[in-house]
């Protein structure tokens, strides 16, 4: 008597599914799909310590191997997937990770996708074959999961860390201005409107790249700012030259050590993207020296 076979590409799915569950906190909300033919296995959703329900979703693709032979440099080319499903990944509107699972360490390692596409950039835009490079140091796991939560967060802003990186250097010179505009001044004068909205943009810019690059942001917020002046001068005007003298110092400390994270980001680690992307940039932050400073315009 005969009866259906279980093939083994299905039992690795299954247990691969089983590992990854196991090396996530219990709290987090695994939420399967039905169709898996596009390149989503599943959806994972972060909860916090507090066991809030954040809205944060990572798609993930699991991909099982029965032990992974990783290179002396301790990387794992993952490679045969279809450049269709890897277009439709970096279009995808919540980040995208590529987990390679060990079954029989049963350990999981994670490769965020967009990150890769980018630092890969010329294999991606021939549209024939993409790789995936996964990194033993990327490991998921349960007694640390501050990297893969770090590198989602990352995901989630790549498209704004290239509005706001694009916005840093094409008003860097007009910072510049603006920062021996407000440094010194009489510090009983009232701040115009137009001057607070330029500061709200420049102190918001340059907090989301500290946060992104990690540069320590210890700036007060700018409200605190806002109420510390009005308490000392009145409430005539939202700020006075003495506070947007003390923010605009503060900022001014952040400018050097932003452009020097750009000048890495965007020649050394996305160096191919920004080459075939916005080569005019490329050019500009290839001529920054080593004290930040932009040699050409």
């Amino acid at each position: 008597m005969k009866f259906p076979e279980r093939v083994d590409k299905h039992i690795t799915e299954s247990s691969s599914f089983k590992i990854f569950s196991n090396n996530i906190p219990d709290s987090w909300i695994i939420r399967e799909v039905t169709e898996r033919d596009y390149g989503i296995d599943c959806y994972i959703e972060l909860v916090n310590i507090k066991n809030q329900v954040t809205g944060e979703l990572i798609s993930i693709q699991l991909k099982g191997k029965q032990g992974i032979n990783w290179t002396k440099e301790d990387y794992f080319t993952f490679s045969g997937i279809n450049i269709f499903t890897s277009n439709y990944w970096n279009r995808f509107p919540t980040p995208v990770f590529l987990c390679l699972v060990d079954i029989v360490s049963k350990e999981v390692f994670f490769c965020p996708v967009k990150s890769r596409i980018r630092q890969n950039y010329y294999d991606y835009a021939k549209q024939d074959k993409f790789s995936y490079r996964v990194n033993r140091i990327d490991k998921l796991e349960l007694k640390d999961l501050s990297s893969f939560v770090t590198s989602y967060f990352q995901e989630k802003r790549i498209d704004d860390l290239e509005r706001n990186l694009s916005t840093f250097i094409s008003h860097y010179q007009q910072y510049q201005v603006f920062i021996g505009e407000n440094i010194g001044r009489d510090c009983f004068m009232g701040v115009e409107n137009d001057r607070v909205l330029y500061l709200k943009h420049f102190y918001n810019n340059l907090r989301f790249l500290c946060n992104f690059f990690n540069i320590d942001w210890n700036i007060e917020p700018l409200s605190d700012y806002f109420r510390r002046s009005q308490k000392n001068f009145g409430d005539d005007y939202t700020i006075y030259e003495q506070e947007i003298d003390e923010v605009v110092t503060e900022l001014d400390k952040k400018v050097t050590p932003i452009m020097l994270e750009l000048k890495e980001h965007i020649t050394n680690k996305e160096r191919e993207y920004w080459m075939i992307t916005d080569i005019h940039l490329f050019n500009l932050m290839i001529n920054v020296n080593d004290k930040g400073e932009m040699l050409t315009w």
